[in-house]
């Protein structure tokens, strides 16, 4: 397949609109257009929605991994043959915001030292960064997956310990004449509507609530917000809130309990010495083991890349 009719896809997706992408490559309009509808009578398929923002077909997907797969060889092989303009491989790689916030700091320091690579992060919850890996948005990924998506490498980093964790003076507000605290009525906090740790928590407990009294609990059935457990039944209180610091901020501030790896825990939780916060032994915690997937077809800058995330991922916490 054209290189360029190739390029052209990977730049209407990543521009947005065909006027923009052709404008990025240097090209007509027209020139561009016919670009890509020498691409899809080649494939024999639409690749592309006439969208704005454009988007891909499924056989879209598919040709635009290998276009990145093909621009990245390409880029690199004319480097190292001396033809190349002085530019620099774009490393396009989703990451967990957690992992972004603690382990994988180390490897931005190291790739501060590259002069031959950049980096493009995208953040995205590590039960759905495979997606973006699928979809040829980016060459490797930080995934809870093992699984390969195919064409990748798929290789384990290790493991993040996650704590519930909550302001006592939040739960102080929900405890019952016995002492307990009713979870069901607790307000929660979530990174975002893919965030799934509060929610397994919560689910849970309510079984473990279910077997001591051999009844179905009162607070829901497993949903959080109102009717979120479709039968209409009103669950706890749900926030959004979608940053790293802000998160681990609003647990402090007693918006809503949350989890929080071991690696951003304010020193005295875990030991029950913190002034403020507090481990939740009813909710327990949760294990997120973490794989490295990554392009079977290798550069010497996505080697590298691979290589410095397994030496900082020897420091998850």
């Amino acid at each position: 397949m054209n290189t360029d009719h190739l390029r052209a896809l990977a730049a209407a997706v990543d521009e947005g609109t065909f006027d923009a992408a052709a404008a990025a490559l240097r090209i007509s309009g027209s020139a561009f257009s016919q670009r890509i509808k020498a691409l899809e009578k080649d494939a024999g398929q639409v690749l592309l929605t006439r969208t704005v923002p454009v988007g891909t077909t499924s056989a879209g997907d598919r040709m635009l991994r290998l276009a990145r797969q093909m621009a990245v060889l390409e880029d690199e092989t004319r480097r190292s043959l001396g033809q190349g303009t002085g530019g620099r491989t774009v490393l396009s790689v989703a990451v967990n915001a957690d992992s972004m916030a603690t382990w994988f700091v180390e490897v931005l320091r190291q790739a501060a030292t590259w002069d031959d690579a950049v980096l493009q992060l995208h953040l995205e919850d590590q039960e759905h960064t495979h997606e973006l890996l699928r979809s040829g948005t980016v060459i490797a990924a930080i995934t809870e997956d093992p699984a390969p998506v195919s064409g990748c490498l798929s290789m384990e980093l290790g493991a993040m310990d996650y704590h519930a964790v909550a302001a006592s003076a939040l739960l102080d507000r929900y405890r019952r004449k016995d002492g307990s605290v009713d979870f069901g009525a607790v307000p929660v906090q979530e990174f975002g509507t893919r965030d799934s740790l509060q929610r397994s928590r919560l689910a849970a407990w309510r079984a473990g609530q279910s077997g001591q009294s051999g009844q179905p609990s009162d607070s829901g059935a497993g949903g959080m917000g109102p009717g979120s457990d479709g039968t209409g039944a009103a669950g706890p209180p749900l926030h959004q809130v979608p940053t790293v610091g802000g998160f681990n901020a609003a647990v402090a501030a007693g918006l809503g309990w949350g989890m929080i790896p071991t690696g951003q825990l304010p020193e005295g939780v875990l030991e029950g010495t913190h002034p403020d916060l507090v481990a939740i032994p009813e909710l327990g915690q949760s294990r997120v083991t973490l794989h490295w997937q990554r392009w079977s077809a290798g550069t010497k800058a996505l080697d590298r890349l691979t290589a410095a995330v397994q030496q900082a991922a020897r420091n998850m916490v």
